[in-house]
């Protein structure tokens, strides 16, 4: 960082990790951590997803506003990791970094979990909410898509 003041994303950061901590000074703990961290963030992605989807699917529409919650503060937590490193100037979204067959159990695990929160809401879903969802999903789609063209148009992108 060049500035003396740092941008609030990372003094959070900073914060959180505790990265001024003597811990970080060995290289190897540093390594293993890093790790460890990975390998937690990801379990804690794949159990939520899955009891998420479990608990809607068991429970039904009174499971909603706990999954939806769940889903929210998963979501703002990937996020925030994503944001942090891209901040730091590192792409975890390169089509070099992605392995594309890890996904479909994501993906699937997530259809399971959307099928099963309309499912659950069916008595309540309209005509209007049908196409709310549909639009939403549209346009995350194509931000998605507009994201991942900028980054192609880039000098030097990967």
């Amino acid at each position: 960082m060049s500035s003396t003041r740092q941008d609030p994303l990372v003094r959070m950061a900073h914060v959180v990790g505790d990265f001024g901590n003597p811990f970080y000074a060995e290289e190897r703990q540093r390594d293993v951590w890093n790790e460890a961290s990975a390998f937690g963030l990801q379990l804690v992605i794949w159990c939520t997803l899955g009891v998420g989807t479990t608990t809607i699917w068991i429970v039904g529409a009174a499971a909603v506003p706990y999954v939806t919650v769940a889903l929210v503060l998963l979501g703002a937590v990937c996020a925030l990791t994503v944001a942090y490193a891209q901040h730091l100037g590192v792409d975890l979204t390169g089509r070099d970094r992605v392995l594309r067959w890890r996904l479909v159990p994501y993906a699937a695990l997530v259809v399971a979990l959307m099928v099963g929160l309309v499912r659950a809401q069916e008595e309540r879903l309209t005509a209007s909410t049908l196409a709310g969802m549909v639009t939403g999903a549209a346009v995350v789609l194509l931000a998605a898509y507009v994201v991942s063209r900028r980054r192609g148009e880039r000098p030097g992108a990967p």
